[in-house]
């Protein structure tokens, strides 16, 4: 089984994080007493279920998982959009994003396809 560059591997592991985060705070409100979710809730757990998923597979070689963060991370652009120092941040973080996973060892990475498990 081939490994992921480090830049993949941190990336995939920030993004399985930030997904396992968005899953708690979508439902947490069911936690705290609320008896049903509110739409920004059903949002966040959208969002986290795509980061985790694409984290994930991203570790995995799936060349589609980073074509799904990078959506991920440009729909956190346009989400910002009113608020000039968050939409700053998240096209940078964009640019960076985009950048590391479609050059050098990450994109020659992706070309080879998923990583296969133990036969």
């Amino acid at each position: 089984m081939r490994k992921p560059p480090p830049s993949v591997l941190a990336i995939g592991a920030l993004f399985v994080a930030l997904g396992g985060l968005d899953l708690y705070l979508g439902v947490a409100p069911l936690l705290h007493g609320a008896a049903r979710l509110a739409g920004d809730d059903w949002l966040v757990l959208g969002l986290g279920a795509a980061a985790l998923a694409g984290g994930l597979c991203l570790i995995a070689g799936h060349n589609w998982a980073r074509w799904l963060l990078v959506a991920w991370m440009a729909l956190h652009v346009a989400i910002s959009a009113g608020q000039p120092l968050q939409l700053l941040m998240h096209a940078a973080i964009f640019g960076l994003l985009a950048f590391t996973l479609f050059r050098g060892r990450a994109a020659e990475y992706f070309r080879r396809g998923p990583a296969a498990g133990p036969a």
